[in-house]
């Protein structure tokens, strides 16, 4: 079989004794690498999930991590989470309900339960960009992006927001009653009378609505 062709037995001569090394199939290895409880990241739901689902089985499966490293985007997206903190949510879009932002890097974690069978036990688990305290006491959870150009991407990011509402909710902390994207869009470049330079952003809130039902797909695919 294929499989034979993976076998290791490697022999390894010491003077006149010999040391096998334990043989192992390429199955064997696989099924070593496999776990009963897989951690799922809501950012993973975005950028893994949409782009390419077997990257993404692959990644939680396998643990065949593929780099996704965005420097700079991070450190963007740090500075703006931090300029929010303690501010009104009016301040970031007039259409928001009246709260304060009250954390950035929140952390959650949660067990998913379902009624389907499931031969492992999936838990999610990760960090809100924005948690919003509103006056009538729900709360609000953004995410913070940024971007070269002026699109609306909602029905891809809908599936973090919604990782970080089920957790926030099966924790116990309360109701979410609102999720939205905060889009820093670049638009210009300019230099300041000390000589420093600065990138100019067009700030704009697109509501992602909690019941939303197309959950995989894109526009161009509903089409």
């Amino acid at each position: 079989t294929g499989i034979k062709k993976y076998l290791v037995d490697n022999t390894v001569k010491l003077g006149s004794k010999k040391f096998r090394k334990e043989k192992m199939t390429l199955k064997d290895k696989i099924i070593n690498n496999m776990s009963d409880n897989i951690t799922i990241s809501p950012y993973n739901l975005t950028f893994l999930w949409h782009s390419c689902k077997k990257c993404f089985y692959n990644h939680h499966v396998y643990k065949n991590r593929r780099p996704m490293t965005m420097p700079l985007v991070g450190k963007m997206a740090s500075l703006s989470e931090e300029s929010f903190v303690e501010k009104n949510s009016n301040e970031i879009d007039e259409s928001i309900q009246s709260g304060k932002i009250i954390s950035t890097q929140k952390s959650l974690k949660s067990v998913v339960e379902t009624d389907e069978l499931l031969f492992r036990q999936y838990t999610i688990s990760g960090k809100t960009d924005l948690l919003v305290e509103f006056d009538d006491g729900s709360f609000g959870i953004f995410d913070c992006k940024n971007t070269s150009g002026d699109s609306d991407n909602s029905w891809m990011y809908y599936t973090q927001l919604a990782a970080y509402k089920y957790c926030f909710e099966k924790m116990g902390l309360g109701i979410v009653s609102q999720l939205g994207l905060i889009y820093q869009i670049i638009d210009g470049f300019y230099q300041d009378d000390k000589g420093n330079n600065h990138f100019s952003t067009k700030q704009k809130f697109v509501e992602v609505d909690p019941n939303i039902c197309l959950l995989y797909t894109s526009p161009s695919q509903r089409d």
